[in-house]
């Protein structure tokens, strides 16, 4: 049995995503608990929640590093790359480095889909005659997603306002929800695009909801709150689970779809 083709492969990436998860969580502790929405980045940190986030988080680039030699992916060096920007930029840009945590996430969940039992059966062709393609649109969520994750952090350290994150989050759920509406609807049966389909549009409608309920919070509580902590990290934590979400979409579009069959016509000589 090749490596790759290990159902032990596959454990090994959710065992990762999983850990990149927590460190995601953790990093939210820190930035809504000890350095609040609206603080400078000379705030005080508590060592304590420091350490724990660095620990997570190296644990989840050294799995990456055994995930990137089991594997061998552009997806892998993606997330590994990633990750180690982001430790690198931990202290002199905060903003990138939630940014490229999302990258790293989602760059795992990619690794796990595609090392899946569902992926190794193959495709299950569909037909892509939307116009824009669907292959297209594939592209096209994760990298909204990705903005939308860009303007929340920059938001929670004030470089930008709030009112640019409210606006793209209701582009994103538009978005996704048309996509995710056309494929539950024309493809009722199909085993791995309704699924996806269906846990992405739960998953973005849940993070919006949140992200109402954070910012609602943050109007009627102090910032170190813990109902403004708890709504703030799960908040973060569900905006990783939407990119995650949105890249297993669109692998899984690009993996079936295929474009309208060509018709030839023939040309008779007069």
């Amino acid at each position: 049995m090749r490596f790759k083709s290990s159902p032990w492969l596959h454990r090994y990436a959710i065992l990762v995503a999983l850990c990149a998860l927590v460190a995601i969580a953790t990093g939210a502790i820190v930035t809504s608990l000890v350095r609040p929405i609206g603080a400078t980045p000379a705030a005080s940190i508590n060592p304590a929640f420091e350490f724990w986030h660095s620990i997570i988080g190296s644990a989840a680039l050294v799995f990456m590093l055994g995930l990137v030699i089991g594997i061998r992916s552009q997806l892998g060096w993606i997330g590994f790359s990633a990750a180690v920007l982001g430790a690198a930029l931990h202290q002199f840009a905060p903003i990138l480095h939630a940014v490229l945590a999302q990258i790293f996430f989602g760059a795992v969940v990619g690794v796990a889909l595609t090392t899946s039992a569902s992926w190794k059966r193959g495709p299950e062709p569909i037909e892509d005659s939307w116009r824009p393609s669907l292959r297209s649109l594939a592209l096209a969520i994760p990298a909204i997603v990705l903005l939308q994750t860009t303007l929340g952090a920059s938001y929670r350290y004030r470089a930008l306002g709030v009112i640019w994150h409210i606006l793209n989050a209701m582009l994103v759920l538009l978005l996704i929800l048309i996509v995710a509406v056309f494929l539950i609807r024309q493809f009722p049966q199909h085993p791995t695009l309704r699924p996806t389909a269906v846990a992405v549009a739960v998953i973005t409608s849940i993070q919006v909801l949140l992200g109402f309920t954070t910012f609602l919070m943050l109007i009627l509580f102090p910032e170190t709150s813990l109902a403004v902590v708890i709504s703030s990290v799960l908040h973060v934590s569900t905006g990783a689970l939407t990119f995650g979400a949105s890249v297993a979409l669109a692998l899984q579009i690009r993996f079936n779809a295929q474009g309208p069959p060509v018709t030839h016509r023939s040309v008779t000589a007069t």
